[in-house]
């Protein structure tokens, strides 16, 4: 039994840690030949009879889901074919027509709840360590390490395994979490877009979202503070705040304060403020910026509003102007 861990045991989480991220961040295209082994390799373990057939790799776990609908159905109808390679080469051709609408004959459901994560196993991390770090007897997790570093997501069926390429694209922010404005934050192979994860700075949200394909009455109907918010920033906070009948809360010579109620969230406040310097066609240039509605006990005025942008650089951001009267330029540019 271990009870503790010493320092330099410990000194190698982040090498683990890496590890195991590099895996399951991993976009190169399946290793068929080395899947193969290591699924043989993780039923033999499990003292399972080892699958005759192998179908993949396919692309996503979409196509996962209909592949083993495809291979129920013909259990079922019981389907002749030729020989493993025949039937693989049929399932995957038919996974094609279902996604384009010309498989000649109906599916059931279809469904990913049969399928195991692969790469993105992260839990296989913590026996690798106490195995290789701690000398642990965990040789029954061997196979599906090893599956994990050449393979996406999989199917472990009776008899037939069916084997998926990894994503091919993963794109994340500064903190790691999944984002990408302007397409899949993970983008899968293959024509069919089912399996595609949306996300932005870690929220889950539509391809409808990414695409822009929305208005007003779908942002405040939207029930999730979290989308909603991603939705108003990709809108456009300042078009929102037009587009939405914000009400005026206050207007004079620094702006114009707006204020646009958000349900189960803080209201929207922004000031409407016009740039000094003159356009070359003689226009003022507008500019929108977003406030805390809490400064200075609540904003009430534009003018309050512009001073509450001003903040010292300290830990805390406090303000520069303590009372928002006291900001009062001579000149602006």
């Amino acid at each position: 039994m271990i009870t503790k861990l010493e320092q330099h045991q410990i000194d190698l989480f982040p090498t683990y840690v890496k590890k195991w991220v590099d895996i399951g961040l991993n976009t190169e295209p399946t290793d068929m030949i080395e899947a193969v082994k290591a699924i043989k390799g993780a039923y033999a373990k499990a003292g399972i009879p080892e699958p005759e057939y192998f179908i993949g790799p396919v692309n996503s776990p979409h196509e996962g889901a209909v592949a083993e609908a495809l291979l129920n159905y013909h259990v079922k109808n019981k389907t002749n074919f030729k020989n493993g390679a025949d039937l693989n080469r049929r399932v995957l051709e038919e996974v094609k027509q279902f996604d384009n609408g010309t498989l000649p004959f109906k599916l059931g459901s279809v469904s990913i709840s049969n399928q195991i994560y692969g790469s993105q196993e992260y839990w296989l991390s913590y026996y690798d360590y106490f195995m290789k770090e701690c000398g642990l007897d965990l040789n029954l997790v061997e196979p599906l390490i090893a599956l994990s570093k050449v393979c996406g997501w999989w199917t472990p069926l009776s008899n037939v395994a069916i084997i998926q390429h990894r994503a091919e694209e993963i794109h994340r922010d500064n903190e790691n979490r999944l984002h990408n404005e302007n397409g899949p934050a993970v983008k899968f192979r293959g024509e069919n877009n089912a399996s595609n994860v949306y996300a932005v700075h870690g929220v889950r949200v539509s391809k409808k979202v990414i695409d822009r394909d929305y208005g007003v009455a779908e942002i405040e109907s939207e029930n999730n503070a979290e989308v909603r918010r991603v939705m108003i920033d990709l809108y456009g906070q300042s078009k929102y705040i037009v587009d939405s009948g914000a009400q005026v809360v206050h207007t004079d010579d620094f702006g114009t304060l707006y204020r646009k109620e958000i349900p189960g969230d803080e209201p929207l406040m922004m000031v409407k403020v016009v740039n000094s310097t003159q356009e070359p066609d003689g226009t003022f240039k507008d500019y929108w910026i977003r406030v805390d509605p809490n400064a200075y006990g609540g904003l009430k005025t534009a003018r309050a509003a512009v001073a509450s942008t001003w903040r010292d650089q300290d830990a805390e951001r406090s303000f520069v102007f303590k009372n928002p009267e006291d900001y009062n330029p001579d000149i602006e540019t």
